[in-house]
């Protein structure tokens, strides 16, 4: 049986017949455009094209410098730009210091740790691209350097340590950072990883707190987000009286200053994702997190399926159910690639590549990925052209970033003006 098949059945009617209509009312607006000439209204051509969506389109990008062949890593780069717009930049703390004092931070830093490139290389690949950046994380429990100490005291000097060194460095160029990874996963790993070789550190009761204290100290203008792992999120979800939920609640009664909640989905052909498959089911997810008055984020895609259709129509509604709710602010599929299967040397990754979770394999894009540009591309862009009349013309967005260029009697003059829901929904140029 197809968990995935029989769950969008059980949504199909809300999925079909109310999900365009909400993206419709959450995601678009009316935009007047009034051109001017010494004040008085002039008839011009009046041309709007939007740059980019009011929207976080992400994905990893993990693997800059990472695959062997050029050509292939060429075509990784050609496959990300043209779907995302932002970009989650690594700064695990195995990645940036794996022994004490080694830093990997610099651009000519050896690019030797699989899926941790040297922090500068992204950074200078967003921002010759035009690309936003998330930083992840700045503070996990797992995938943690192996050198740090086990207890919590003698640890927290060194995550200030780690936290200055990173908003000196990227405080101004990435907007927001994953200040908390995964709380949810303390309690397996404390029993799952006692007596193995795994390391996996067990912060106090309270460590949250201190943690988005000591990143809002040092990250006071970033967006700073408390990201959970697929269980906690969807799995577990109960409404108000889910774990997530009550953390959530909990945390921000106290004051801690939680920006966005992130919430994970990786997922596979199984009954307990229910609340991800089921269109409905999904949607009321959305509606019972977004009581808490913080933007989502859906943070982290793996949505693992050997077959590669049912795999796209899975990705089509959770990307349209997720857009169409006006408290997601963004979402991030995990891996590009299947396992990164191009790579030909022999490199681990400790459970981070999911099989068949990726939009491409073998450099091939798969039926989600064809899906995901049909959506992100054509059906969820706008270009509008049209003449004024008296001085003024109206058209209808997704909100966003727009260039608008206006001509008449031989001038012309392009402006980029921001067109957001709480905006005013009128612009004039004067030429």
């Amino acid at each position: 049986m197809s968990y995935i098949r029989k769950f969008l059945e059980q949504g199909k009617d809300f999925y079909q017949n109310d999900i365009d209509r909400l993206i419709e009312e959450n995601r678009k607006g009316d935009l007047a455009v009034t051109v001017t000439r010494d004040g008085k209204p002039v008839e011009a051509d009046v041309e709007a094209s939007l740059k980019r969506i009011d929207f976080d389109f992400g994905c990893n990008l993990f693997m800059v410098d990472q695959y062997d062949d050029p050509e292939q890593q060429k075509t990784y780069y050609e496959q990300w730009l043209k779907l995302f717009n932002t970009a989650v930049v690594p700064l695990y703390w195995e990645g940036t210091e794996p022994t004490r004092g080694e830093l990997r931070y610099d651009a000519d830093t050896p690019n030797d740790i699989y899926r941790r490139p040297p922090v500068d290389r992204v950074v200078a690949f967003c921002r010759q691209n035009g690309v936003t950046m998330k930083g992840h994380p700045l503070f996990w429990q797992e995938f943690t350097a192996r050198w740090l100490p086990e207890d919590w005291d003698s640890l927290l000097p060194l995550l200030e340590k780690r936290m200055k060194e990173i908003s000196s460095r990227y405080a101004g160029l990435m907007p927001v950072f994953d200040a908390v990874n995964e709380p949810s996963r303390l309690w397996d790993q404390r029993f799952e990883h006692a007596h193995d070789d795994y390391k996996c550190l067990q912060p106090p009761e309270g460590y949250i707190e201190q943690v988005f204290a000591m990143a809002r100290k040092y990250f006071p203008d970033n967006t700073l987000i408390l990201n959970e792992a697929v269980g906690a999120s969807f799995g577990e979800f109960r409404g108000i009286y889910g774990g997530y939920y009550l953390l959530l609640e909990k945390l921000l009664n106290k004051g801690v200053s939680i920006d966005r909640i992130g919430l994970q989905c990786h997922v596979s052909d199984d009954k307990y994702y229910k609340n991800v498959f089921n269109a409905e089911r999904l949607y009321g997810v959305m509606d019972g997190y977004g009581k808490l008055g913080k933007p989502l984020v859906l943070s982290e895609i793996g949505l693992s399926c050997e077959d590669e259709q049912l795999q796209a129509e899975a990705a089509e509604q959770l990307y349209k159910v997720c857009f169409a709710h006006p408290a997601m602010s963004g979402i991030f599929w995990w891996n590009l690639d299947d396992n990164s299967i191009l790579c030909t040397k022999n490199r681990e990754a400790m459970g981070e590549n999911l099989p068949y979770g990726g939009l491409v394999r073998n450099g091939r894009p798969k039926a989600a990925y064809k899906v995901l540009d049909r959506l992100i591309n054509t059906e969820w862009t706008t270009k509008a052209r049209q003449k004024t009349d008296g001085g003024k013309m109206t058209f209808r967005g997704f909100y966003g970033k727009y260039d608008i260029t206006v001509r008449a009697d031989g001038a012309e003059k392009t402006m980029t003006v921001d067109f957001s829901k709480n905006a005013p929904g009128n612009i004039k140029i004067e030429l």
